[in-house]
């Protein structure tokens, strides 16, 4: 599999992160560390410990990184998490059912996971 290949898999911006990263090289190292980062764990538990202030903490980090990665969906969701949980947003937390976002971006995380270790495991 190609590093174009795995980000058409896990719905990501090959374009972008080529061009944010100059290298294809460059790229595969750093979409292969990518599993060695915990915030996107951190957040899926976080959540589920009802810790509101650490999951907005995790998905602000996991938000960065998607979005230099150009991890497209991972960095949508995780930026409407962001916003939902930041402090001071309470009508747009009202509104939001994080719940369903969390689970959304659990399924897109373990998809994205998978899809970067067996990209791992062929080179």
């Amino acid at each position: 599999m190609t590093v174009e290949e795995l980000y058409k898999q896990i719905d990501g911006d090959y374009a972008g992160a080529l061009g944010r990263m100059q290298t294809e090289q460059f790229v595969a190292r750093l979409i292969v560390m990518f599993l060695e980062d915990s915030a996107c764990e951190d957040l899926i538990a976080a959540w589920a410990e009802g810790d509101e202030g650490a999951a907005f903490r995790a998905a602000h980090t996991t938000k960065g990184v998607c979005v230099n990665l150009a991890l497209s969906e991972l960095a949508d969701v995780s930026s409407q998490i962001t916003e939902a949980l930041r402090p001071g947003n309470d009508d747009l937390r009202a509104s939001t059912d994080v719940d369903s976002l969390v689970k959304q971006f659990e399924a897109q995380y373990r998809k994205t996971e998978q899809a970067i270790k067996a990209f791992a495991a062929e080179q």
